[in-house]
């Protein structure tokens, strides 16, 4: 098959053109064109492919194999509208590629600055239409080292250095500083940016870094042993400083501050909420004690155990445990506590003056509910999906202390 000359190499903003239909295929079950010329870029080197259309007809993929550009459309009869050596109109979305190359471009340029400033080696690189990332060869990544990166890349970014891209020999290619050695075989061709940056990429990228517009780090985490970092370049880290400097406003004028005033004041917030979790701590605590006392003083006596049965709709599991551990803190106390719900909870406590054992209750409990759990002696817990058992499952524990 005859191959594609791929428009992209020598002119990345070409958005337009006209071309020669010269096959037709099936690629990843999806109806698809090759085209003798094509300026629509393929998946391929942590980029991904183009969107555009053919003819007014939508190309939604664009995959390639070594010599071959195919264009996946949606219908199969959509083939027949493009018949092979017929001539077509071909139209990028631009919006979507210049991202790219922003995107692309930027990467290039930021890997290039962990380099120079901590000697970091980029390992790998993704983007996609959410994110764009590159994972550092380092366990660990410190905020001093993230800036230094991001103001050297940026720097580069503003002086408008050139951008040019272009196969080389292989004599060329054993002179150049390329950042790490090529993984194809046959002609090379190498994305550099005046004495910054040397590297072999099949991508498209803008004319100069200033089309890079800004180069933003927005977050880093551990990854696999290494380090994930996510940035975002030119359009998309516009789009997150209006995000941030909205979500920054809104924030502020909630809280009757200006922006500057955002740290202290959230930080007044954070320590007045835990000061008012503590209070109310305290006062739950207060209440369970209080409501332990009023259920044990009413308790069904069954030998050296004096029983609390009862069911609770308005109290989280945790006051539930609280709740059962209080009644258990009374001699003999024995507290077995169901909770409705999806899955329905049973909670059984038991003083070791009582004779009883928490787990043994609910396993019989439990049976019923056809559920699952666990615990100590003295305290237990589980839940299962009969919830209309709730009331037979704590029958069955009480029976089980007989009379």
């Amino acid at each position: 098959m005859a191959e594609t000359t791929r428009l992209y190499y020598d002119d990345a903003y070409c958005a337009d053109f006209t071309a020669r239909v010269i096959a037709h295929g099936t690629v990843a079950g999806r109806p698809a064109v090759a085209l003798d010329r094509s300026a629509f870029y393929p998946e391929g080197g942590g980029q991904p492919a183009d969107r555009g259309t053919l003819n007014g007809l939508a190309v939604l993929d664009v995959q390639a194999d070594p010599s071959t550009v195919w264009h996946l459309l949606a219908r199969a009869e959509d083939l027949a509208t493009l018949p092979i050596g017929a001539v077509v109109q071909g139209a990028i979305a631009w919006e979507r590629r210049f991202d790219h190359m922003q995107q692309h471009c930027g990467q290039h340029l930021l890997t290039a600055a962990f380099l120079a400033t901590s000697g970091l080696p980029t390992l790998a690189f993704h983007l996609s239409d959410g994110s764009v990332t590159i994972d550092l060869d380092t366990p660990a990544l410190q905020p001093a080292q993230v800036r230094a990166a991001e103001e050297l890349a940026n720097r580069v970014v503003w002086e408008c250095r050139p951008v040019e891209a272009r196969f080389v020999t292989a004599a060329e290619l054993a002179r150049l500083p390329l950042r790490k050695p090529p993984q194809v075989d046959g002609p090379v061709r190498v994305v550099s940016v005046a004495d910054f940056d040397y590297s072999a990429c099949g991508g498209t990228h803008p004319h100069s870094t200033g089309g890079v517009g800004l180069i933003s780090v927005l977050r880093w985490s551990r990854q696999r042993g290494g380090t994930r970092v996510e940035f975002a370049c030119g359009g998309r880290a516009l789009r997150e400083v209006r995000r941030l400097a909205a979500a920054a406003a809104g924030a502020a004028a909630s809280l009757s501050v200006g922006v500057d005033e955002l740290p202290a004041a959230a930080e007044r917030v954070v320590a007045a909420q835990k000061a008012m979790a503590r209070e109310l701590a305290v006062s739950q605590a207060a209440l369970d004690a209080s409501e332990a006392l009023r259920c044990y003083a009413a308790a069904l006596q069954r030998g050296p155990a004096r029983v609390v049965r009862l069911i609770r709709a308005d109290l989280p599991l945790a006051r539930l445990r609280s709740l059962a551990q209080q009644i258990a803190a009374q001699p003999g106390g024995v507290a077995l506590i169901g909770a409705p719900g999806t899955p329905a909870q049973l909670v059984v406590a038991c003083a070791a003056s009582s004779g009883c054992d928490a787990r043994a209750l609910l396993t019989t409990g439990l049976a019923m509910l056809e559920g699952r759990g666990g615990g100590t002696a003295q305290l237990a817990q589980g839940g299962g999906p009969r919830t209309e058992r709730l009331e037979a499952a704590l029958d069955a524990m009480l029976a089980a202390l007989g009379g």
